[in-house]
């Protein structure tokens, strides 16, 4: 097993508070949190669920995992790709 980690970062340095929701992560005067998904296209959705489905294993810090287990956790639909690798 190799390890494998990604980031996402923006053009401008940002790698904070990536997900759907402006709330996110607002920390230490963070002010664009949810700045990624909402730009996701088909194209970058197809890179995700393959680096998702290449996985042997996820590491995750514990408040990624908490959010992780909340939301993809709970869900029970294994043909989506991020959800299955997550799941099995």
């Amino acid at each position: 097993m190799k390890l494998t980690t990604t980031i996402q970062v923006s053009v401008d340095g940002v790698m904070q508070g990536n997900g759907g929701l402006h709330e996110e992560d607002r920390r230490r005067g963070f002010e664009r949190g949810g700045w990624a998904r909402p730009l996701f296209d088909s194209e970058a959705m197809t890179f995700v669920d393959q680096v998702y489905q290449r996985a042997d294993a996820f590491l995750f810090g514990r408040r990624t995992y908490e959010l992780f287990a909340g939301y993809w956790g709970v869900r029970e639909d294994l043909g989506n790709p991020v959800v299955g690798a997550l799941n099995t």
